[in-house]
């Protein structure tokens, strides 16, 4: 009966188990090190990739608000300069 082992057993039994067992430990604990790094990594990636699209439509709606006012003057300039011409063929 002595000769009938379980696996479980004769795992911790062959040579170099608990270095074996160390090794996988520490990996596991890189690894998991490694993922939480990605995550603040990915996070900041996010929350750059957030305030670009915020500027950029800051920097859109400028740019609206701009063309507008030029819109808004050129109007205004080709009513004058109407008005003027009218007056000076008028005469």
């Amino acid at each position: 009966m002595a000769e009938t082992k379980s696996a479980a057993s004769q795992v911790h039994q062959f040579p170099g188990a608990e270095q074996w067992k160390k090794a996988v430990d520490e990996q596991g604990a890189r690894m998991h090190s490694m993922f939480d790094e990605m995550s603040k990594a990915h996070s900041k990636w996010i929350e750059y990739g957030n305030t670009q699209i915020d500027e950029m439509s800051e920097l859109m709606k400028t740019q609206f608000n701009y063309v507008n006012e030029l819109a808004s003057g050129m109007r205004a300039l080709s009513l004058e300069s109407s008005r003027k011409a009218m007056e000076f063929f008028g005469r």
